[in-house]
């Protein structure tokens, strides 16, 4: 090979980077939207690492129809299901009814934090808050798809059960703490802002404990001071 002469790289870098330039990104706005480093994204575009399949699917989501056929055939999705969708999406013009017909469904993820050890965003209001992506989960993991909002974790207080940076889907519909002992819960606090916890009953008296620790003396008695917005159905955490 000549001194000077590039590799040619493959397609699926060619479409990371097209998305990344239809999205009007640079690689570290990709990068916070598939919360992976922007090194990472480097990486996928010089082809040097090729994308796991969970992001493929994401970034499928984010480019929308048609461009998302590729990314999740890449994704490693059955063409006999992509052919099934496609013809669906052809008759609604509607890609995110072809997502559901692979029976996964896109949910939400908001543009906040809550906290497990220390201080979380401070906005109660999430029906309110920017959608910054969509996640990939399967459908019957939600049965009230309309009521769940995803946030992220920050910090190590749910540990080992939820992990630092982990995914949550918020069930908003589900608040009322006398349904939900024993559930961890997406709580508000106008001091410590949205705050992840376990809800115990100790007596007549209704608790919030952390994971990493559960003795119960040690948790913080549900007053007026705090709100349960909802209850945390499920999560998704990348392996360390």
């Amino acid at each position: 090979m000549r001194a000077g002469t590039r590799l040619a790289r493959p397609e699926w870098a060619i479409q990371i980077e097209r998305l990344r330039e239809r999205l009007h990104l640079n690689q570290a706005g990709l990068a916070r939207l598939l919360n992976v480093s922007p090194m990472a994204v480097s990486r996928w575009e010089r082809a040097v690492n090729e994308p796991e399949a969970a992001y493929y699917i994401h970034m499928g989501t984010l480019a929308g129809d048609p461009e998302c056929w590729y990314f999740w055939q890449r994704a490693g999705l059955p063409a006999s299901d992509l052919k099934r969708a496609l013809r669906k999406s052809k008759t609604t013009k509607n890609p995110q009814l072809a997502v559901e017909e692979l029976e996964n469904q896109a949910f939400p993820l908001l543009g906040v934090t809550a906290g497990s050890s220390g201080p979380g965003d401070n906005n109660p209001h999430l029906d309110h808050s920017p959608v910054i992506a969509k996640v990939m989960a399967p459908s019957d993991w939600s049965d009230n798809k309309q009521s769940i909002r995803c946030v992220r974790l920050a910090g190590e207080g749910m540990a080992p059960l939820i992990g630092d940076g982990s995914v949550m889907a918020i069930d908003l519909s589900q608040y009322e703490p006398a349904t939900l002992i024993n559930s961890v819960v997406l709580a508000w606090h106008k001091d410590l802002g949205l705050q992840i916890r376990r809800l115990k009953r100790v007596g007549a008296t209704d608790v919030l404990v952390s994971e990493a620790d559960r003795n119960t003396s040690n948790g913080v008695a549900l007053d007026r001071s705090w709100r349960i917005l909802g209850s945390v159905i499920w999560w998704l955490s990348r392996p360390k």
